[in-house]
């Protein structure tokens, strides 16, 4: 998976042990699917789970698809079997749930070095916030780091996960700026108030203006306010391609910055606008328009 030419918008977790989530997940509009062997799986159910999730992510229906797989944390036990069986599929990448270090990303390229999995790097302790700038440089272009506000929560002892201030939301724009200073993509956590579309929106909007370009989501309902936040408008198109160009016209007579409505533009600007204008073409691309 190249992420630097895919959106990943919308990152939805599908639980590995339940077959009827797996199939419904076929039809769900998620920009990718994390099968999840981890936490929506209970211990008796793991060696099922697992082979349930190799037989999706190699049969056909996903053909396409954008799948990652959550496997077990290094020290679970289950960790090895895991990445042995999905490694050898050689189609998706691998989510690794409470990265620490350098050296837990290099136990996953210890088997996926062949296969050339993709790594999402999920921080969710306050040992993996302290080394999320070391965990991000050992990790390529093509990967991703993520934030788990609920695990970091209970791992620094707050009762109330509220990833919007305090502690979580300090920890929360540190793994965002470590993402994007590596040129990594930076996915933001989970929304659990999954009725309240309201709360997502404002939620989603909230991590993309602290750098995240996605997030992931825990119910299907959740994908498309998602997707809609982390997608420019057509107003922003609008703007960007009138600004960009603005900016043609200045550098034709020799100007490195001028002024549009009032407002100063020189390079950083039009950076920012020809990013708009690529998300947005990507987007069109990804949900089936022209």
């Amino acid at each position: 998976m190249n992420l630097n030419n895919t959106l990943l918008r919308s990152i939805l977790f599908v639980p590995g042990s339940e077959q009827k989530h797996l199939d419904k997940a076929v039809g769900i509009p998620a920009d990718a699917l994390v099968f999840d062997l981890e936490d929506a799986v209970a211990p008796s159910e793991k060696l099922a789970a697992r082979g349930a999730v190799v037989q999706a992510i190699t049969s056909s229906k996903f053909t396409g698809r954008q799948l990652i797989v959550r496997v077990n944390g290094i020290a679970s036990g289950w960790f090895e079997d895991d990445m042995e069986a999905i490694s050898k599929t050689n189609n998706c990448s691998i989510m690794l749930p409470k990265c620490e270090s350098p050296q837990d990303v290099l136990r996953v390229k210890e088997f996926s070095e062949t296969s050339g999995n993709n790594i999402f790097a999920l921080i969710e302790t306050a040992m993996g916030v302290l080394a999320v700038k070391e965990i991000a440089n050992a990790l390529s272009e093509f990967d991703a780091l993520c934030f788990g506000h609920v695990d970091f929560a209970a791992d620094i002892g707050l009762t109330d996960a509220d990833a919007s201030r305090g502690g979580i939301h300090h920890a929360r724009c540190q793994v965002a700026l470590a993402a994007r200073a590596y040129n990594l993509s930076a996915i933001d956590n989970v929304c659990v108030d999954v009725k309240n579309a309201k709360q997502v929106r404002h939620d989603a909007q909230q991590g993309m203006d602290l750098g995240y370009t996605g997030k992931l989501c825990i119910h299907p309902n959740q994908v498309g306010i998602v997707n809609e936040v982390y997608t420019p408008t057509q107003e922003q198109l609008v703007k960007a391609n009138a600004i960009l160009a603005a900016w043609d016209e200045a550098q034709a007579e020799g100007q490195g910055v001028f002024s549009f409505e009032n407002k100063m533009v020189d390079l950083p600007v039009i950076q920012s606008q020809q990013r708009i204008v690529q998300r947005y073409e990507l987007a069109l691309k990804q949900d089936g328009g022209e």
